[in-house]
Parts: C-alpha cells; sequence; structure tokens
C-alpha cells in the first residue's frame, strides 16, 4: 500500500511537458473545427486570370454561405486528405532521405563535413555559418527555392554540431536563409511574379526597392545567428536543445579522415548533380515530381559509382527513408487544419475579416498593417502561391482605396507570407525542418520568435516607406 501511494506521489511530481509536434498540430485542427462551428461562413467568387492562369478571387464578391460545421468524422478524415494533398512534398521528402542514406552509407558527407570542421575552428566557422545563411537567402529570394532545400538538412544539422554549435544553428541556416530570402524576394517568380501579375503590375518591378530590404534583412539575420553561435560555442549549456541526445548527428564513427578516391567521385556526382538541378530548376521550372525523381537516380549514380550493389542500395535507400517519417508524414497532417477551414467555409470569411480594417486607418502605415494582416492570413493560407491568388486580387484594390501603391500591397504580401513560415505550424516546411533536426517546437519558437520580431520591425518600416514615397512599378 505505501509503495503505490509512494507511486502515486511521484507521478503527481511530474513536470508537465510542451505537447509533441503531432499533438499540437492536431489540437489546432481541433480548434479549427470548433471554428467552422462559431465563424459565420462565406466565399468569394473566382475567375480565371489571363495573365496567370490561376483561379482568382473577384473583389467585392463576397457572400455569406451555407453553415458547414466540420462533423467527427469529417475531423480524422483531414488527416488523409491532408496526407493525399500534398503527397508530391511527402514523398519528396521521403525520397530525399533516401538518397542521403545511400550517400551517408558511402562515409563521403562525413569526411567533407569533418574537413569543413577542421577548416572552420576557430572564427572561419562563423563565416561558414554567415557564407551558407546567404546562400539559401539567395535560394529563396532570386530562385524560389523552399521545400527543395530540406535536402541540405543532413549537412547542415551535422555541419552546425561538428563546428561545436547545435542542432538549432544547423536548422536555422537553412530556415532563415530561406524565410528572409522569401519575405524580401527581389525576384521570386512563385511569390513576387505571381503577385504582380494579379496586381496588374510589371514582371519583377520595384527590384531595386525589395535588394535593399534584401540586404538589411540578411546583415540583421546574420548578426543574429552569429550571435546565438557565439553563446553556445562559449558555453554550450546555453543551447536550446542542450539537454537531447544528437549522437546520431555526430562524426566520432567515421574511421580515416581522408578522402578516398570513390569518395571524391561520389562528391563530385552529388554536388554537380545538386548545381545541375538548381539549374534545371530556373530553366525548366522543375518542381516536387521532377525534384523527387531526380533524387531517386541521384542516390542509384551515387550508389554505383561507389561500388555499391543493388542490394546494398535499397538497404540504404530503405534506412534513409526510415529516417524521414516523422517529418514527412507531418506535413501532411499540418495540412488538415487549411482543409478543415476549407470545408467548413470559412476560409474565405476569415481573408475578408482581415482586410476590412484596412480602409479604416492612416494611409502612412496602411502598408505596414497590411503586412500584419498578410502575415496573419498566412497561418491559415501557408502557401506562397495559394495566398497571393486568394488576397492578391483583394488588396491590390483595397490599396487604391486606401492611398498606397499596388507595389506597396505586393510588397506587404511577400513580408507577411514569407517571413513568418519560420514560426507557424501549419507551415509544411518549417515543421519538417526541425522534426529532422530534432529541434521541439516550442524551443524553436523561443529562438525564432525574436529574430521574426527583428524582421517584421524592418518589414512594417520598409512598407511605410514604400507608402510616403509612393512606390511605383518601376
Amino acid at each position: 500500500m505505501a509503495e503505490e501511494e509512494n507511486r502515486f506521489k511521484k507521478k503527481k511530481k511530474r513536470k508537465w511537458q510542451f505537447p509533441d509536434t503531432y499533438v499540437l498540430i492536431l489540437g489546432l485542427m481541433l480548434l479549427a473545427v470548433v471554428m467552422t462551428y462559431v465563424v459565420p461562413a462565406g466565399n468569394f467568387e473566382r475567375m480565371e486570370d489571363p495573365s496567370s492562369g490561376q483561379m482568382v478571387v473577384q473583389p467585392g464578391t463576397y457572400e455569406s454561405a451555407e453553415q458547414t460545421p466540420v462533423s467527427f468524422l469529417d475531423f480524422f478524415m483531414a488527416v488523409p486528405q491532408g496526407l493525399e494533398k500534398n503527397a508530391v512534398t511527402v514523398f519528396f521528402i521521403f525520397l530525399i532521405g533516401g538518397c542521403f542514406g545511400v550517400v551517408n552509407a558511402t562515409g563521403s558527407l562525413h569526411q567533407l563535413i569533418r574537413k569543413s570542421i577542421t577548416a572552420g575552428k576557430g572564427k572561419s566557422g562563423e563565416i561558414i555559418i554567415a557564407v551558407l545563411l546567404i546562400v539559401f537567402g539567395l535560394a529563396g529570394g532570386v530562385v524560389g527555392m523552399a521545400e527543395e532545400c530540406l535536402a541540405f538538412l543532413p549537412i547542415l544539422v551535422t555541419l552546425a554540431i561538428g563546428l561545436g554549435y547545435d542542432a538549432v544553428v544547423g536548422v536555422a541556416i537553412m530556415l532563415m536563409g530561406v524565410c528572409f530570402g522569401y519575405g524580401t524576394a527581389p525576384i521570386n517568380p512563385f511569390t513576387v511574379g505571381l503577385a504582380q501579375s494579379i496586381a496588374g503590375l510589371p514582371l519583377f518591378s520595384g527590384m531595386w526597392y525589395r535588394w535593399i530590404l534584401w540586404g538589411v534583412s540578411a546583415v540583421v539575420a546574420v548578426a543574429f545567428l552569429i550571435h546565438y553561435c557565439k553563446k553556445v560555442k562559449a558555453d554550450p549549456s546555453k543551447s536550446l536543445v542542450a539537454d537531447l541526445d544528437y549522437s546520431e548527428f555526430c562524426l566520432e564513427d567515421v574511421g580515416e579522415t581522408k578522402l578516398t578516391k570513390r569518395q571524391g567521385a561520389v562528391l563530385t556526382c552529388f554536388f554537380g548533380g545538386i548545381i545541375l538541378l538548381m539549374a534545371m530548376i530556373v530553366l525548366k521550372g522543375w518542381y516536387m515530381t521532377e525534384l523527387s525523381a531526380y533524387f531517386f537516380g541521384l542516390a542509384l549514380v551515387c550508389g554505383l559509382v561507389y561500388g555499391m550493389s543493388l542490394n546494398e542500395m535499397a538497404r540504404h535507400f530503405v534506412d534513409g527513408m526510415k529516417d524521414m517519417v516523422y517529418p514527412a508524414i507531418l506535413v501532411g497532417i499540418a495540412a488538415g487544419i487549411s482543409i478543415i477551414m476549407e470545408n467548413g467555409n470559412i476560409l474565405d470569411s476569415i481573408v475578408n475579416a482581415f482586410a476590412q480594417p484596412l480602409s479604416h486607418t492612416p494611409q502612412v502605415i496602411n502598408g505596414g498593417l497590411m503586412m500584419f494582416v498578410q502575415t496573419l492570413i498566412n497561418l491559415f493560407i501557408p502557401s506562397g502561391t495559394g495566398q497571393a491568388v486568394v488576397t492578391m486580387p483583394l488588396m491590390a484594390p483595397l490599396a487604391d482605396v486606401v492611398g498606397i501603391t499596388r507595389q506597396t500591397a505586393v510588397l506587404a504580401y511577400q513580408l507577411g507570407d514569407g517571413c513568418s513560415n519560420c514560426i507557424i505550424p501549419t507551415g509544411a516546411m518549417m515543421m519538417a525542418a526541425i522534426s529532422f533536426g530534432k529541434v521541439p517546437y516550442v524551443r524553436w519558437a523561443k529562438f525564432i520568435a525574436k529574430w521574426l520580431g527583428l524582421q517584421l520591425i524592418i518589414g512594417f518600416s520598409f512598407c511605410v516607406i514604400a507608402s510616403v514615397i509612393q512606390l511605383g512599378p518601376f
């Protein structure tokens, strides 16, 4: 009896833990279900935009619709529907994992990272981090790469830990770079290009202003991440993930530090393949399906160059995919939130409610306020393209009414869409990245919220300046 009482007391004293990411997403899905009973249903009319070929919202057509609250069964149905809706991304993540499973089995990347760690001791480690962050900022801001960059996470996390930092740094290099790149993008075709097309602006017009914004944001991002790196290097206990086990990302198990000829050949094929891949994204417009096929083929080539048998390649490929189960499935489940709101006919209602107050605020801050509205909408529509086709047909004419230019409205849209992708739990890329890096969401949010606050202040300031100078189509 006494033993049972002691056991009960021990259970009672257990510390509360923040819920697992899967639990958090399911909780948000439940909240979305409740909203379908509370938020009035409504829809905009949509028609095909001749310049972009996208189905876009027609301003002034919002009408109340029949309330279609989501049922208990529909709540569970949203999970497989989300997986189906994001199937291309889910399988892309699996195939990336398979490719790295084969390449990692050769020891090539581990040897390369070890050499980088040796070269990066002291100040040069910070230089490596800064350069990589800028590279991903260009990938997001110029090429429009986002989920594609998940392929680099195994290298980045291992490199960051090897340099004496932590997994947060490895994840941040990719996520911060892509997000500030997307948010300030000078010529991203998937956001700026589409939004300007819908708004009736010349393609990539006003890029001079966005390049200045990109440069300022890049400096702030580098300074922020390097500050954290120095803090962790000086005192590892300051790491936000100091208590977690990252032994799988460590390199102690690597034998010789010298690259063999076969390992050199594998690295040549791998990085040469990545360069060719980027060229195909730019020149041929490759996206998820093509990229998935490419990584599958790249795994085969690297395995053959190293001299693996087909059976060995198959085994290592499957092992690599196993490591990606958590982030890949999470991407599909996170999509269930927007599916629930779409099925409940409340997504357009939320967008309409956010847009209305802008017609009653001072002109000079309307651009900045529009950015915050787009940031809130991004929680419900985390797709940059999806947000453009839903909000830009509303925001462009609204900009005319409230006295700011359409170029400013596009700037507000891209800032609201891009930057907050580093923290919103409905975003597939962010959830997949922190899941792979084994960084709990609450700890990642604690780290990234400070940077996001700085970035939003910068964005708000640039939107206000754009309103003052009446940033136009040039």
